[in-house]
């Protein structure tokens, strides 16, 4: 009768590890989760941390300037961002290389931007060193239009510490916009939305892979929805 109960004990005590060892797992997978992403997401897209939002801030300031530059000719320029925020810093680097194209060669249609950037940024909730490449074309030239439009593919690719977590990711963004709305006068985002995709590993060898949309809403804000849940970022 001894060895019977030693013997449900021990099969109780395996259960118990198999099942502790399973939600472990299922913690350290989910330790990425919705809100967590939605930080990564929101930090990548961010103004002040040098995101998307400064990208085509830049991009619709380059077309503005170069309005009337030579059709089919391709141009370049270095700039170098340095942010010191309530909310954090930043420093990146992006190489724009951009071109008019034209009808005819004449009547300009659209900007092509391919764009290169690397740097580090640094907030109260994460800290990430990346790099990134995007494509942009750029359309609304005409004098009439007071927005340009803007499609294309952003990256952003690096290791980042979730600072409260201490979950430390490597992982990789790609987002695809569509239509997006940019004021001519102010610069900022009016409108437009993205599909978004991040995939990576945590430091402690578990893969994420994560897919949502992103619809901005203008007044310096955007609406992420993943796995039904929606998150409001601040731009």
């Amino acid at each position: 009768m001894k060895n019977q109960i030693l013997g449900f004990a021990a099969l109780a005590l395996a259960t118990f590890t198999l099942i502790s060892c399973g939600k472990d797992r299922a913690e350290i997978i989910a330790a990425i989760s919705e809100t967590q992403l939605s930080y990564l997401v929101e930090s990548a897209l961010q103004e002040g941390m040098a995101g998307l939002t400064a990208q085509v801030e830049m991009v619709a300031a380059l077309a503005k300037e170069n309005v009337s530059a030579q059709c089919g000719v391709t141009k370049d320029s270095t700039i170098v961002i340095e942010n010191e925020t309530p909310i954090g810093n930043a420093a990146y680097t992006t190489e724009y290389t951009w071109t008019l194209e034209c009808e005819n060669d004449v009547t300009p249609l659209n900007f092509d931007f391919i764009c290169h950037s690397e740097g580090n940024y640094n907030n109260n909730r994460m800290a990430s060193n990346d790099y990134g490449d995007a494509n942009w074309t750029l359309e609304g030239l005409s004098e009439n239009v007071n927005e340009f439009t803007a499609n294309g593919t952003y990256g952003r690719n690096g290791e980042q510490t979730f600072k409260v977590e201490g979950i430390v990711t490597e992982s990789n963004m790609d987002i695809v916009v569509s239509n997006l709305k940019i004021d001519k006068g102010n610069k900022e985002i009016t409108g437009g939305s993205a599909g978004m995709n991040i995939s990576g590993t945590t430091d402690a060898g578990e893969s994420f892979n994560f897919e949502g949309q992103i619809v901005f809403l203008g007044n310096g804000k955007a609406r992420l929805t993943v796995n039904g849940k929606n998150f409001i970022l601040n731009l």
